[in-house]
């Protein structure tokens, strides 16, 4: 079998001189790149950063109230914002609207009309 050299370079700037078979550079190769971290792993972007930092917010705690049976009945947004509240997590009823909004669409709860405003329900 012929032998061959190579040279790999690391996204790091580190040089590696390989001198073997085609086959037994390229399984080298193959291990080197397997392992070698990506930048971004060492670096989280700022919204990453920012996610891993973040509490759980009012999507979570308001599926706390789902579970808790708390939508059996009819609620509001200032319904929700109040129990939120009252268990000392507080929010905007800007912040919960896009929360309940979503868990709509996901199928968690139910919306109706009622005399102008949303009323969120079990679903």
């Amino acid at each position: 079998m012929s032998m061959v050299k190579a040279e790999i370079k690391l996204s790091d700037g580190t040089k590696i001189n390989i001198d073997g078979t085609p086959e037994e550079i390229m399984r080298v190769k193959n291990l080197i790149t397997l392992k070698e971290p990506s930048s971004s792993a060492h670096k989280p972007s700022n919204e990453l950063k920012k996610r891993m930092q973040s509490k759980v917010g009012p999507l979570q705690r308001i599926r706390i109230l789902i579970d808790n049976n708390f939508f059996k009945q009819k609620r509001g947004i200032e319904d929700v914002r109040q129990a939120l509240e009252e268990k000392a997590f507080f929010y905007k009823s800007s912040d919960i609207s896009p929360s309940l909004i979503r868990l709509v669409k996901k199928g968690e709860l139910r919306r109706i009309k009622e005399g102008g405003t949303w009323k969120y329900v079990n679903a």
